[in-house]
């Protein structure tokens, strides 16, 4: 059976780019290894901001089904709990399995076909070019051919990670230090006076207090590098920093995140890494639903034209995927990588000083990275957060290393959003721009490695 295209991997990125190009008349076919009724079990609770669903048009959730809450404003505070940095914006919780099968529904509900328990076994190809994909059931091995195939198979890359090497896309897997570790304890408050209305976050812990469906109940969540092992550790550091509200744990989930640079060039002949698969999650945040629907967007757009012209979606007739996406955000997220990266070496009397006198933990700066805009400072507001430093290393807040720390993720991250707004046009030149960003990012290093140090 042949398809216009396959995508693997059946949650929110594959479920999106399925109805979108199934919207346009193509014929899409969307496989996943899961039963049906396993998608989207990776956590009880996912979150979307409410503006969201408006600019992707997203399907919204129902009271009874796979909407659990809602809710407004965030606020970030210190290593101390202290000076809290507030931004607005609502967000609305779900049940990500219930969901997940909603957005299946709606793929489907624009023709998309869906096989679960399918497993992507490796690609077809024609003249060294895929054409298609071999994949298992409980019945057997098949095969379907396509004019092009989506990697959104998440973390495993099942697809991407079989590419030869030279394909076109990088078929790096993605390692236990590319990722980011994250653990949600769901917990019972006793006070009513404690009930959670809003999302707490604590930045130099990476822990973050949410609401969850019950509305006696609470996420405490904290996401670490290297391990989960080290996250509880962070935790455990975090609870006797902050103190928390008298309360009893229910259950723990656990998942990771990808947390690395996504790979040069998403596009190769008949092929795309998308969501996932593609490390497209937000640097400061480390989740990549939205995110991921942006690169989409854009790919609907490219891939829908390409079919009308041509039989074959070759890597030159993809390639404005990969400019496009970079000039909307994917500069913005290497640079924000790459400073925060650089940016890990203070201690928490450091962090409390940095929100205290709003030196790079401003209200405009957590607005900035919620919006996925870019950290951007005036000469008066660099003027003044270097007087600030000089105030916080005369009074023995500051360590001279720290700022010098700081100073040079700031200008990583400078010379990184160079580096990625010269990104080739075409094909052409791609070879000499990659050489030069392995170096960047060679330097740059990454965040699990440089917490080794610490």
């Amino acid at each position: 059976m042949e398809f216009d295209l396959v995508i693997v991997g059946a949650a929110t990125t594959g479920s999106y780019f399925a109805r979108r190009m199934a919207e346009r008349g193509h014929k899409v076919l969307v496989i996943d290894k899961l039963p049906e009724e396993k998608e989207g079990a990776k956590y009880d609770i996912f979150h979307i901001a409410k503006a969201d669903f408006e600019r992707f048009g997203l399907p919204l959730p129902e009271k009874g089904d796979d909407f659990a809450f809602e809710f407004t404003g965030t606020a970030a505070h210190s290593a101390f709990g202290r000076y809290p940095k507030e931004t607005t914006g609502t967000t609305i919780g779900m049940h990500m399995h219930a969901y997940t099968l909603r957005m299946n529904r709606w793929a489907m509900e624009a023709g998309a076909v869906y096989r679960y328990g399918a497993s992507f076994v490796d690609f077809l190809y024609e003249d060294n070019r895929i054409t298609g994909i071999r994949y298992q059931t409980d019945i057997g091995e098949e095969t379907v051919g396509a004019r092009i195939v989506a990697d959104c198979s998440g973390i495993p890359s099942v697809a991407r990670t079989k590419l030869p090497d030279g394909y076109g896309v990088e078929n790096f897997k993605i390692t236990p230090t590319d990722m980011f570790y994250v653990t949600l304890h769901y917990v019972k408050y006793f006070d009513e006076k404690d009930y959670v209305k809003k999302t707490r976050t604590y930045p130099f812990y990476k822990t973050w207090e949410a609401p969850e469906a019950d509305p006696q109940g609470a996420i405490l969540g904290v996401g670490a590098n290297l391990s989960f092992d080290y996250g509880e550790k962070i935790y455990e550091e975090f609870k006797a920093a902050v103190p928390l509200p008298k309360h009893e744990l229910k259950y723990i989930e656990r998942g990771v995140t990808p947390y690395r640079r996504p790979p040069y060039s998403f596009v190769a002949d008949g092929f795309i890494v998308m969501g996932d698969a593609a490390c497209l999650s937000k640097p400061h945040a480390g989740e990549g639903v939205t995110s991921s629907m942006v690169q989409v967007d854009i790919a609907v757009d490219v891939i829908d034209k390409a079919l009308r012209k041509a039989d074959y979606l070759t890597r030159e007739s993809l390639w404005s995927i990969n400019k496009r996406y970079i000039e909307v955000q994917g500069k913005i997220f290497a640079s924000m990588l790459a400073t925060l990266i650089g940016a890990v070496s203070t201690n928490a009397v450091e962090n409390d000083f940095f929100f205290k006198h709003d030196v790079i933990f401003s209200k405009k700066s957590f607005e900035s990275m919620d919006a996925g805009k870019p950290l951007t400072f005036t000469t008066g507001e660099m003027i003044g957060m270097v007087g600030k430093m000089l105030l916080g290393i005369v009074t023995g807040k500051l360590r001279i290393k720290t700022i010098r720390a700081l100073l040079d993720s700031m200008k990583k991250g400078d010379e990184v959003t160079a580096l990625y707004s010269a990104f080739p046009e075409t094909v052409e030149g791609f070879e000499e721009w990659s050489k030069k960003a392995d170096q960047h990012w060679l330097r740059v290093g990454s965040m699990a490695d440089h917490l080794k140090t610490l």
